[in-house]
């Protein structure tokens, strides 16, 4: 190895040492909240786990049958760390590392879509320090793998115009897998597209149609063989999950409850398969009925996604009563933290929401790549959660996400300001002082 070669990561670490200290702080941060919550896996966290141990126990996903319901990546994920130890604080320690991973893969896409490496930073440190996602970081909550795979494949898209065509199909490929992980990434693939056909910079039509087939072939390499074993599985139409159209009818029903449906629902007692098929026929038959439902549904469904995401605290906090099934959410309790007050009023302060909103104001700083990736994000979770299916303040995690890249915007305006007033006041001195020597 030639001198050049040894001093070359030594050369990288000293380029990248604020990254390095941002992600180094976030993951520390994390893994302090992990020691003092000692969070219960409970409710879907808790079945996640069990899919796990399915998958290492008796090679399938779900036992003694087969799920159609819940997606295979999450399992497949905590099935990795459990081949080292099944304790509740080491698979904590798995959504933990997607987290701090996500950390340089918001700076990387930073540093395509802003002009400055100081905004990018700026996004990074959002994401490593705001208490909503180091709060949430410990629990075992598909949506750390999701984001994870999301990024990457945003990534892989605003490096397209740069990079060869198999970038195309990895690219769908991520996306692919973060389908398979949470199903909301379908309604994603529309923004990657058109940031492919408006701000790739990818010149001619016919390779921007090539990039797309590219794109559409990754996923559907990657999600095929789940539409073909929910097939054979549970039914013909059940598609990634069966839970769609559940969901789907919880959004759309005459019961006056957002969401759910009191006891005695059309679904109640019925398998998963059959309750999806029949959410999907009686959710659309009362949106023919009812189209100005959806008028309610947007305005309250908005408010639940910018609202306090208090669930963060919530879930990592929970403890199970003794004898308890996790499964119940009668038989889970808040573990006692003396300063969870504290904790509820940091979560309760809208940071980016309110930094999101300000950075219109400086809306000279956004660049295409940005306008025509994240902006479309948004608004395709916005979409996705006030239009076709429901909303509560999970269901604005990726929301919440987007817009730290949207708030890195004016944090990095009002850094630039202050240096420029402070060069100018420096600049004034100097003149005040050259006129008082003359």
């Amino acid at each position: 190895m030639n001198p050049a070669q040894r001093t070359r990561p030594l050369v990288w670490v000293r380029h990248n040492a604020a990254l390095i200290t941002i992600v180094a702080c976030g993951l520390a941060l994390r893994v302090i909240w992990l020691l003092a919550a000692q969070p219960t896996p409970v409710s879907d966290f808790h079945a996640y786990r069990m899919l796990a141990e399915d998958l290492i126990d008796h090679r399938q996903l779900g036992y003694p049958a087969r799920t159609s319901f819940y997606l295979p990546m999450q399992p497949a994920y905590l099935a990795v760390w459990m081949l080292v130890s099944r304790a509740a604080t080491w698979l904590a320690l798995a959504p933990i590392v997607a987290s701090t991973a996500s950390v340089g893969l918001i700076y990387a896409i930073g540093r395509r879509i802003y002009a400055t490496r100081q905004t990018a930073l700026i996004a990074a440190a959002l994401f490593a320090f705001v208490p909503m996602f180091v709060l949430f970081s410990p629990v075992l909550a598909t949506e750390h793998l999701f984001v994870l795979l999301m990024l990457a494949a945003m990534l892989a898209v605003v490096t397209l115009g740069d990079g060869p065509p198999w970038l195309a199909v990895v690219a769908g490929g991520l996306a692919g897998l973060a389908m398979l992980t949470r199903g909301e990434a379908v309604f994603y693939i529309p923004a990657l597209v058109l940031f492919v056909w408006v701000a790739s910079g990818i010149s001619s039509v016919t390779a921007r149609i090539r990039t797309t087939l590219l794109i559409g072939l990754g996923v559907l390499v990657i999600i095929g063989p789940w539409y073909v074993r929910n097939a054979l599985v549970a039914a013909p139409d059940a598609g990634l999950s069966t839970g769609a159209g559940i969901n789907f009818y919880f959004a759309h029903n005459d019961s006056g409850t957002y969401g759910w449906y009191p006891e005695g629902s059309p679904l109640d007692g019925l398998g998963a398969e059959e309750a999806n098929r029949l959410g999907w026929e009686l959710g659309l038959r009362y949106l023919r009925e009812h189209p100005l439902s959806l008028v309610d549904d947007i305005g309250y469904g908005t408010v639940q996604l910018v609202r306090t995401p208090d669930y963060a605290l919530f879930w990592s906090t929970q403890q199970v009563t003794p004898g308890g099934d996790p499964l119940n959410p009668e038989s889970f309790e808040d573990r006692p933290i003396s300063y969870r007050w504290m904790l509820q009023a940091m979560l309760a302060l809208p940071v980016l929401l309110v930094l999101g909103l300000a950075a219109l104001v400086a809306y000279r700083r956004w660049s295409r790549s940005l306008i025509w990736l994240i902006v479309p994000l948004i608004v395709s979770t916005w979409m996705l959660r006030t239009v076709v299916y429901w909303a509560k303040p999970r269901y604005g995690y990726f929301l919440h996400v987007m817009l730290v890249f949207v708030a890195a915007i004016t944090i990095s305006a009002l850094v630039e300001a202050n240096r420029g007033a402070r060069i100018e006041g420096t600049g004034a001195q100097q003149r005040d002082a050259a006129a008082g020597i003359s």
